[in-house]
């Protein structure tokens, strides 16, 4: 009888413990994402991608003091601040290196989390278990994971888009209060961390009203009256003051170039994505069945399209590359759409082989080397990875491995139109996308540490734990801005940021151009500053050095810091720019008196190069030194340009011209001076 009794308990058992294996499943998927994305973040110890990482940082700085977001004490109008106020607790509980950390730990948690929402949109579109745990293991694989150990945006906002989407099927489909509302706060707080995805609630309000059609003002009320609402706040606040740091966005040009960079988006896209899901993807979003995958298809259209304009907008006004930071979110969309391929029975054959042919084409006919090179892999971990390849394979042999797999995967993708193999499809596909993450990771971890060595010290706090107070940056002509960055991350103390001359800013906040005055004052600069001697050496008559690093000198002042000489275009390493000036400011009693002298040379390899100084020019030879010295006495400051027309170029792209050791001046007090100048 007992037997009897226990027989129907089993099948009642199965669903529960499907269930419980599922949960498994993704929690095992999000705890391994999360610990080798911790990993990998440990291995990355510096920011690297400028100017973005120091201004959210700053931002969060100042959050976390109780101030409003502000850069180097200039308030920012900045509309995504999500990212800022995550990361501000870290900031105030811990020290540059540990805030940092904590950041990064946070940003892996946050990223890995996006498995969560992906895995429920494949079950609310009725996909297998299996096959939306895949998908999930694919939104935590794909090479743009790597942003977990950058302090940016990215990372912050990738879960609650992806969540957004999931909620906005889900209202499309069921209409209710509850399901609306969930999707606004998503979509709310993903453009709250990245104001590119301010595209959802229109894809959302397109997607609504193809699945409603007449309906839809019923259907989504309460959506359009909170739209209404929000348009009308908007208009009444205006696009720049809603928009700030963002709202240049509206000068941009809109032509051809934006047409063909969404063309190449979509192309480099594809290949990001596997190549093999993609013909099959596209066909279920264009054949959606029911109103729930009508709701997802033209959602993730909408959405997807919107950011392709604005990826393509950005690459074509200035930014001349693959945004992959933009566009990354949609990947995890295409194992999702492909499951519905395969639920429907793989159809539309021709127009799968037709999409498939074509990436095999492209792909063969336009080598991924070119993007991948210098600066055009800076926003695509992708491209990264295959730059990677490329290094180690060779460039050609590199670009012909990749155009083989992706003409391996669009074969593959019409054998699975005909034959089935969906299975062995997606499990292609999560082999490609952790191997090509493995890559981002690796060349990642490698630029960073390269990064670490080159700009700062042991220490990079190292201004801080000089204890000398507020300090101002002085940023030069010449000097590249991402070293200046690197000390405002790490040194909480530098506080302001000024120019000399035409030197470039570090980004688009306070940084004033400093007018030196006739007896070579800084004004305003206060009592320390942090010199940047990557293009310029510099000596101060009233102040003291008290340490140095890389490129960069602090000094403290007793008042206002004086200059007593000053030679821009004098590189840290000794060499001479084609052009500069050399610059010297009299002492207390006006007079600029003394002897200059420094030393011209070149290597003994290489032909000799004329230099003018002023009115006289100097034929330096190679191998050979040439002593310059000016007896000098004038009132006021006193200065001399210097020129080349000809003279190398260094492995690292300087122009440079001849060697010189670092000019010393030798001031005379009024007697020597009318001794000298008598002789």
């Amino acid at each position: 009888m007992a037997f009897d009794v226990a027989l129907p308990a089993a099948p009642a058992e199965r669903p529960l413990a499907r269930a419980l294996t599922a949960r498994v499943g993704l929690s095992l998927i999000v705890g391994a994402s999360f610990l080798a994305r911790a990993v990998a973040a440990a291995a990355h110890p510096v920011p690297r991608y400028f100017p973005d990482e120091y201004l959210y940082t700053a931002m969060a700085r100042a959050l976390a003091a109780g101030h409003a977001p502000s850069v180097r004490g200039q308030a920012a109008h900045f509309p995504a601040l999500l990212a800022p106020l995550l990361a501000a607790p870290w900031q105030a509980l811990a020290g540059p290196e540990g805030a940092y950390r904590l950041t990064q730990l946070e940003n892996a948690l946050l990223m890995s989390l996006a498995a969560v929402p992906v895995y429920l949109l494949a079950r609310r579109l009725a996909l297998a278990k299996g096959w939306a745990l895949a998908c999930a293991a694919f939104a935590v694989l794909v090479p743009d994971l790597v942003f977990a150990g950058y302090t940016l945006a990215d990372p912050v906002a990738y879960p609650f888009v992806l969540g957004a989407v999931y909620a906005g099927v889900v209202a499309v489909e069921t209409a209710s209060r509850r399901s609306q509302l969930s999707f606004l706060l998503l979509a709310a707080l993903a453009a709250f961390a990245r104001v590119q995805y301010v595209v959802l609630p229109l894809a959302y309000l397109v997607a609504a009203a193809a699945v409603d059609r007449r309906r839809v003002v019923r259907t989504q009320r309460l959506p359009l009256v909170l739209y209404g609402l929000g348009a009308a706040g908007a208009a009444a606040l205006g696009a720049h003051r809603i928009l700030g740091y963002y709202s240049h966005v509206s000068r941009f040009h809109v032509g051809g170039s934006v047409l063909r960079w969404m063309a190449v988006d979509l192309f480099l896209l594809g290949l990001a994505a596997g190549v093999v899901l993609v013909p099959g993807a596209v066909v279920a979003l264009a054949r959606p069945r029911g109103r729930c995958e009508s709701g997802f298809a033209a959602l993730t259209a909408v959405f997807g399209g919107g950011l392709l304009v604005e990826a393509a907008l950005y690459a074509a006004n200035g930014s001349d590359r693959f945004q992959e930071r933009y566009l990354f979110s949609l990947l995890p969309l295409v194992p999702v759409a492909f499951g519905l391929y395969l639920k429907h029975g793989r159809p539309a054959r021709l127009p799968v082989a037709a999409l498939a042919l074509t990436l095999l084409v492209l792909s063969a006919r336009v080598p991924l080397s070119g993007y991948a090179a210098a600066a055009g892999k800076t926003d695509s971990p992708f491209l990264t990875a295959v730059f990677r390849l490329e290094h180690a394979l060779g460039t050609a042999n590199g670009a012909l491995v990749v155009a083989a797999l992706a003409a391996l995967g669009a074969l593959a993708a019409i054998a699975v139109s005909r034959r089935g193999g969906g299975g062995a499809a997606i499990a292609a596909t999560l082999a490609f996308a952790a191997v090509a993450s493995a890559g981002a990771v690796a060349s990642d971890v490698s630029n960073a540490r390269d990064v670490r060595d080159t700009y700062l010290p042991r220490n990079p706090s190292w201004v801080d734990a000089a204890h000398v107070g507020p300090v101002t940056l002085v940023q030069t002509v010449g000097s590249p801005p991402d070293r200046a960055i690197e000390q405002l991350y790490w040194n909480r103390s530098v506080t302001r940021e000024v120019r000399l001359g035409d030197a470039l800013p570090t980004d688009v906040y306070a940084a004033p151009k400093l007018r030196v005055s006739r007896d070579g004052t800084l004004p305003g600069v206060g009592a320390a500053l942090l010199f940047q001697g990557y293009a310029a050496a510099v000596r101060f008559q009233n102040a003291t050095l008290r340490a140095a690093a890389g490129s960069f000198s602090l000094w403290t002042a007793d008042g206002a810091p004086r200059l007593s000489l000053l030679e821009q275009g004098r590189y840290f390493d000794g060499w001479l720019a084609r052009s500069g000036r050399l610059s010297l400011w009299p002492d207390a009693s006006g007079r600029t008196a003394g002897r200059l002298r420094f030393t011209l040379s070149l290597p003994p390899n290489g032909r000799p190069v004329s230099v003018r100084f002023g009115k006289m020019s100097y034929r330096v030879l190679p191998g050979r030194a040439t002593a310059v010295t000016y007896t000098i006495d004038t009132r006021g400051p006193w200065s001399l340009a210097f020129s080349a027309r000809r003279g190398r170029w260094l492995a690292d792209l300087r122009a440079v011209s001849v060697r010189s050791t670092l000019p010393t001046f030798e001031r005379f007090d009024a007697p020597q001076a009318r001794a000298t100048l008598a002789a």
